[in-house]
């Protein structure tokens, strides 16, 4: 059982009633039964279900709320109170032959799942280039998981009649250890069998399996072909059903990799698009552009912009369906997107500036734009502004505001 407060774990007040009590348990029985868990979530669930069933036993019984109320968890554990129900016992007691209205999840009666277990899922990272993720790729990997001794084929003994049941837990795989807490209080907890590990059985020493040592299992390497198809994204899973790790009575667990998508140097992915960015100067804005991109399948495009087409700062071009292809549909595409830059040059030469009026248009001077009336007239220069310096500035400002807004004053004179 879980440290966690009784009360809490199902939700109410500590004045709830039986009925309650019992309400809360329904409820939270249903959302966490481990039917209902997801593959990655067993015995998370299991572990809640179980806590779920203690704290509505402790709580419904008179006796032992009132001992856990004074004394707590620890309360429980002595004065003979005993253990705890089987928590899929009292779920059949609580719902019956199927009151949930799920016929116990498919399982009809008690609420015990079919077969053997399934091991615990093992997730690996593999990072992936975007020129894998375009073209596709298959990569090998080496894993080493633990499969069923062949040897002794999971006994641990090299004979079947030296596994025996276990004669210091009578084959239960945990015992029962009581520990004095003072006169007339005595503390009960539940403990795997220190000799036979929990298992209720134990194997004639003599007769141990040489190959796994006694453990039922041995190390297995398995290299493994990871096939990376064109288009997956990232985050994507490749599964293995059945490669993990391996014990007598446990169905394999499954191996997943999980796709990381590496940066690259010159496209940006979003979805089945490709972006990238392309630096011009104003003669290719004004006067069009031409220039190649090595894709990613190797590929050579050569770009070139629609005659007499101007180029705007941050303007945004495409290439239909040369972006990324479809999973699954490697024959359709997204979109290439192209954000364009506009490189000015520093200056430009006083003896070309009728040339370029003549192309570009006249520009606009003070005579023009200067209001008729105006009498107080001031040439000034524009500069380029530095405005790490201007916050500074601000900052000086607001800290004299601060300062008069306090009444502050640069003299004072002495009250006579």
């Amino acid at each position: 059982m879980s440290s966690s407060d009784y009360y809490e774990l199902l939700g109410v007040a500590k004045t709830a009633s039986t009925q309650e009590i019992r309400s809360a348990y329904k409820k939270l029985a249903l959302k966490y039964h481990p039917d209902r868990a997801p593959e990655d979530k067993k015995e998370e669930y299991e572990e809640r279900f179980k806590d779920i069933a203690h704290a509505y036993e402790v709580l419904t019984d008179d006796q032992k709320r009132k001992i856990y109320d004074q004394y707590g968890e620890e309360g429980l554990k002595g004065g003979g109170m005993g253990g705890f129900t089987d928590p899929t016992d009292i779920f059949s007691h609580i719902f019956g032959a199927g009151e949930d209205g799920f016929g116990f999840f498919g399982g009809g009666g008690r609420s015990r799942q079919s077969g053997p277990k399934k091991g615990k899922t093992i997730a690996h990272e593999i990072q992936v280039s975007l020129e894998d993720l375009y073209n596709g790729a298959t990569r090998k990997i080496r894993v080493t998981r633990t499969r069923i001794c062949t040897s002794c084929k999971g006994s641990g003994a090299t004979k079947d009649d030296a596994v025996v049941t276990c004669k210091s837990c009578q084959g239960k795989g945990k015992k029962v250890v009581t520990r004095s807490m003072g006169p007339g209080f005595v503390q009960q907890f539940v403990t795997p069998c220190d000799v036979c590990e929990g298992t209720g059985k134990s194997i004639d020493k003599k007769f141990i399996c040489k190959d796994c040592q006694g453990n039922k299992v041995t190390n297995d390497v398995k290299v493994l072909e990871v096939h990376i198809d064109p288009g997956m994204k990232e985050q994507q899973q490749i599964v293995f059903e059945g490669e993990a790790d391996e014990r007598p009575d446990v169905l394999p667990g499954d191996i997943v990799f999980i796709v990381q998508q590496k940066p690259h140097h010159v496209f940006t992915r979003q979805g089945n698009n490709l972006h990238i960015k392309k630096k011009i100067n104003l003669l290719e804005a004004l006067t069009g552009v031409e220039f190649s991109v090595k894709h990613l399948d190797g590929r050579t495009l050569i770009v070139r912009s629609k005659p007499n087409q101007i180029i705007k700062p941050g303007m945004v071009m495409q290439i239909a369906k040369e972006g990324f292809p479809i999973h699954r549909s490697p024959f359709q595409k997204g979109n290439l997107y192209i954000e364009f830059e506009v490189e000015f040059p520093e200056q430009i030469p006083e003896k070309l500036h009728q040339q370029l009026s003549s192309i570009l248009g006249k520009k606009a001077n003070a005579a023009d734009v200067m209001d008729e009336s105006a009498d107080n007239v001031e040439e000034v220069f524009l500069q380029e502004a530095d405005l790490s310096q201007n916050n500074d500035h601000k900052s000086q400002y607001d800290s004299d505001d601060e300062y008069e807004r306090r009444g502050g004053q640069g003299v004072q004179c002495g009250t006579q």
